[in-house]
């Protein structure tokens, strides 16, 4: 058993990982490295204005906002969501995520392991 607390997990700035990206950070709470060779269990922190620009990826994507107001743009939608929303996302399926909020915004998402873990930008 892995037990652990969030404020011991370093966060990393997303924009590292996709070109675009601002104020977006990632901790990385369950991995491989603690023996989940299946999905991973990420906690995402947006500031204000922070923004992933439209991208797709092979793994599906399980989200539930905890904080804060998100936008999140797909193919021909829009939806504004916050505390207690959630989405999925299938593998390929574009997406785009906001904080349209003035505070910072919060989210848990968990994410299937493929043969291909690449983030491709699409804009």
């Amino acid at each position: 058993m892995i037990v652990n607390n969030i404020n011991n997990v370093p966060a990393e700035d997303v924009s590292k990982l996709l070109r675009g990206t601002k104020g977006f950070y990632v901790q990385w709470l369950i991995t491989k490295d603690h023996g989940s060779s299946k999905f991973a269990v990420r906690r995402f922190m947006v500031k204000p204005g922070g923004v992933m620009p439209l991208h797709n990826h092979k793994y599906v994507e399980a989200v539930v906002i905890l904080k804060g107001k998100l936008r999140i743009r797909t193919d021909g939608n829009v939806y504004e969501l916050g505390p207690g929303d959630f989405f999925f996302t299938g593998p390929y399926e574009p997406h785009a995520i906001e904080n349209v909020g003035n505070e910072e915004a919060e989210f848990i998402c968990v994410i299937s392991y493929e043969d291909d873990m690449t983030l491709k930008p699409l804009e």
